[in-house]
């Protein structure tokens, strides 16, 4: 009997063991169906964040694109804005007010320049020289912009009028 009572003891111990080991199984498999919860859960988000990196990867692109756009279109608009800069100077170049302007501006220059030759030299008499602003006129039509180095030919100075030397340095 005493081995009964050590089987019936030892079948006591093992089902206490089963017991614990069934509910130690359980907890297993709820902890098993939470991670499993949570890895799919991280899979889910994965998948979002790979959808959004590849939506900002596209948004970068076009971007991109539109800033390559934008860019040539500036270049172009300041090619034209600087054509239309040259255009407008070439128009107001060929213009009567240019012309205009030109004149009043030579005979003003040559007005101060007789005024400071007078003050410089006392002696010599510029009130001969007159500025023969039809001549002058015609002339500023003929030159360009590059040709601003005119020479005096005296054209100017009446034939009759003395012609003083100034006195020497």
């Amino acid at each position: 009997m005493s081995k009964f009572i050590a089987a019936s003891r030892q079948a006591t111990e093992l089902d206490k063991t089963r017991v614990l080991l069934e509910t130690r199984i359980q907890q297993v498999n709820a902890e098993c169906k939470k991670w499993a919860g949570v890895a799919e859960k991280a899979k889910d988000e994965v998948k979002e964040r790979n959808k959004l990196i590849e939506e900002l990867r596209t948004d970068a692109v076009e971007k991109d694109t539109r800033i390559d756009h934008l860019q040539k279109m500036n270049d172009e608009l300041n090619a034209r804005l600087s054509k239309a800069k040259e255009d407008a100077v070439a128009e107001f170049k060929s213009s009567k007010e240019y012309t205009d302007t030109l004149d009043r501006n030579y005979a003003a220059g040559f007005e101060d320049f007789r005024m400071d030759a007078i003050e410089n030299f006392p002696e010599v008499d510029f009130n001969a020289i007159k500025l023969n602003l039809a001549a002058a006129t015609s002339s500023l039509l003929q030159t360009g912009s590059d040709d601003v180095n005119v020479e005096d030919d005296a054209s100017t100075q009446p034939q009759d009028a003395p012609v003083v030397n100034a006195p020497p340095s």
